[in-house]
């Protein structure tokens, strides 16, 4: 009978611990869903030297339109200037970017006119944001 009672009693506390482990599973595959990957663009002063203010309006503005056209299109999460020297290779800006690969975040920054005349270079880094709130 002791024998009985003992197989009885682990299997009660072996599938007494099921749910907790499909608990801490769930857990484990919300947090690993709440993890999305953007792309950090940094835009470094170019080598291009244009000296036409004409030309440095145009090119800021469609920079400036660049970066509008990306936040209407729920692409461009956060953006800004970085001020300090203005030397070549210097970091100038940037911002965050949600697309679906590298690729297309590389694609995305290279229709920027301040990169394509050479004013502005970019370096782009996937981030992965994790929600850190919560139950563990």
């Amino acid at each position: 009978m002791k024998k009985h009672g003992f197989l009885l009693l682990t299997l009660v506390l072996g599938l007494g611990s099921l749910p907790v482990a499909a608990q801490s599973e769930g857990r484990a595959a919300k947090r690993q869903a709440a993890a999305k990957t953007y792309y950090l663009v940094l835009l470094k002063n170019g080598t291009a030297k244009v000296r036409d203010m004409e030309t440095v309006s145009t090119i800021r503005a469609g920079h400036a339109a660049h970066l509008q056209q990306l936040t209407r299109q729920g692409r461009l999460t956060l953006a800004g200037r970085c001020p300090g020297p203005k030397e070549k290779s210097a970091l100038g800006g940037m911002y965050i970017l949600q697309a679906q690969s590298l690729e297309e975040a590389r694609r995305l920054t290279e229709t920027d006119p301040a990169v394509q005349a050479g004013s502005l270079t970019m370096e782009i880094y996937p981030w992965v944001h994790q929600e850190l709130g919560g139950q563990p």
